[in-house]
């Protein structure tokens, strides 16, 4: 790990994306978003995806002009569609978009389609939770995950996001992917030599496996939880592909592995809440930070020192790198991004 300074990051990242055709104003986004991220210790979803977003575009797979377009629309709701462009743009608009409309009707619900990996999904929550409103977001994936009792991957690993506002701890932050892990994280301990805890991949003849090399040579990740997991990924696709009427499944291409022409089928569902129908102008923040409390004030376990919030442990990692102005980056991701620059 190096330590880098935040701004000079965030002006590599932009120049990345301005050398392969992307407008002024989406390269601020990604830079912002992917640095963001990385200043949360989020490592699998920052500037090591760089690269690949940059091949996609390349080859055809993303258009990195795209614009976000309404399809339909009303007071509440609206159908949006991304056309192919980048998804962390496209989603930071729609849920905009859900956010004016919550402020307005008390909620709002956009549904896209045709887009493209939206990062880290608890970005869009939280941009929700920051208005005062309660942030839910969550997108499908190209297939990575069996269902219970198959060795054969039929989901995605189909992120789901919520965020609220919680008075004195600013927002609480809930942002998971369906796997026991990241694939991008078996990828990096194979490439490091290091074995799987148990209860994160099969092997492709469904039997449990501790060798990273087996997800490479066809095995499958594992949801979370067994089938409560593959319950909360199936409801993820439900609410992306065929509400979004974007791709389901198989429709969904490996965008990081095999970017083609007819990309873009990823669908988000984002949704943006106004709790003081409610609970009044502060009400449901004021609560919130009384739980909050709560959980803090329980006895501890032998062993642990501190009750943590969702999202806490990544907020005083971000609060840290804004202090100092730098933040830590993976030598290789640092080493790939300088390349592209430079190409």
């Amino acid at each position: 790990m190096s330590r880098v300074n935040v701004q000079e990051l965030t002006d590599k990242v932009r120049r990345a994306f301005l050398g392969v055709g992307v407008s002024e104003e989406i390269a601020d986004t990604m830079a912002e978003v992917l640095v963001d991220t990385e200043m949360k210790g989020v490592f699998t979803h920052g500037i090591i995806r760089v690269p690949n977003y940059v091949r996609c575009i390349r080859e055809g797979g993303i258009k990195p002009t795209a614009d976000l377009d309404i399809l339909s629309e009303t007071p509440t709701m609206a159908h949006v569609s991304g056309h192919g462009g980048l998804g962390i743009p496209i989603a930071k608009a729609a849920m905009k978009i859900a956010i004016k409309k919550a402020k307005e009707c008390g909620i709002g619900i956009v549904s896209v389609k045709a887009s493209h990996h939206l990062g880290a999904v608890g970005y869009y929550a939280n941009m929700a939770a920051e208005e005062g409103l309660i942030g839910m977001t969550m997108s499908n994936g190209n297939p990575m995950l069996a269902p219970t009792g198959s060795c054969e991957k039929r989901l995605g690993n189909n992120p789901f996001a919520y965020a609220t506002p919680a008075g004195k701890y600013g927002t609480v932050l809930y942002d998971i992917a369906i796997s026991a892990t990241s694939d991008m994280k078996i990828i990096d301990m194979n490439k490091k030599g290091l074995t799987l805890p148990d209860g994160w991949l099969i092997n492709s003849c469904g039997e449990p496996t501790n060798n990273p090399a087996d997800y490479l040579a066809g095995g499958v990740l594992i949801p979370f939880g067994g089938y409560k997991g593959y319950g909360l990924a199936l409801m993820v696709e439900l609410l992306t592909a065929c509400l979004g009427c974007s791709g389901m499944t198989h429709e969904v291409s490996a965008w990081n592995r095999t970017p083609k022409e007819d990309g873009g089928n990823v669908g988000h569902f984002l949704m943006a809440i106004d709790p003081k129908a409610m609970t009044g102008e502060d009400g449901f923040a004021n609560r919130a930070e009384e739980l909050i409390d709560q959980m803090k004030a329980s006895k501890l376990a032998n062993g642990a020192t501190e009750i943590l919030y969702p999202g806490e442990k990544e907020k005083i990692k971000k609060a840290e790198c804004l202090r100092t102005g730098f933040v830590e980056v993976d030598d290789d991701s640092l080493a790939a991004l300088d390349a592209l620059i430079k190409e």
